[in-house]
């Protein structure tokens, strides 16, 4: 497994990828001293090209998402080993909710095709190894209300999140600060 920090708004994140592809992307926190993706973290003679290659893939699409409020990301790019085939399901339905716009867990889960499950979509949200990528910031309570949230800083970060992608849909982008 390859290791890379990235710096972003919300904290240092951490990619971590296999031959299959992004393994994980996981929050390193606020207080965490990232390098740049150019100057540290992988071997180039012992990293494959593919992984460096995806590695700068991933930078520039966080760049873009926090410029301007939408992740682009292939789900063909990631390493699903080990996600159950209704965690993935839930996953790949999760990753198709629009920038700025938010569903239900209860709406997901009978998009799944199982609308007793909203407490299993909210289990697959919490194990969701890609925050951002599949984005489970826009997955929300019955009523609307924020409920927890994985990344640093927890229900802030995703209300951050969400704000950001708001206000870029609209062209309004204004959010600077950290949550």
């Amino acid at each position: 497994m390859w290791k890379q920090a990235i710096a972003s708004p919300v904290g240092s994140l951490q990619a971590s990828w296999t031959e299959d592809g992004l393994r994980a992307l996981s929050f390193l926190g606020l207080d965490y001293v990232s390098t740049s993706v150019d100057s540290a973290g992988f071997e180039p003679t012992a990293t494959p090209r593919r992984i460096r290659v995806l590695t700068r893939k991933l930078v520039d699409a966080l760049d873009s998402y926090f410029d301007g409020g939408d992740l682009k990301w292939s789900l063909d790019d990631l390493d699903w080993s080990g996600v159950s085939e209704f965690h993935r399901e839930v996953l790949q339905l999760c990753h198709a909710i629009p920038a700025g716009q938010t569903l239900t867990y209860g709406q997901l889960a009978k998009m799944a095709g199982s609308p007793q499950a909203a407490r299993a979509v909210g289990g697959a949200m919490a194990r969701n190894r890609w925050p951002l990528i599949i984005p489970c910031h826009r997955v929300v309570g019955s009523s609307g209300k924020l409920t927890g949230y994985s990344g640093e800083g927890g229900t802030k970060t995703k209300h951050w999140l969400l704000e950001h992608e708001f206000q870029a849909s609209r062209g309004n982008l204004f959010l600077t600060a950290t949550p």
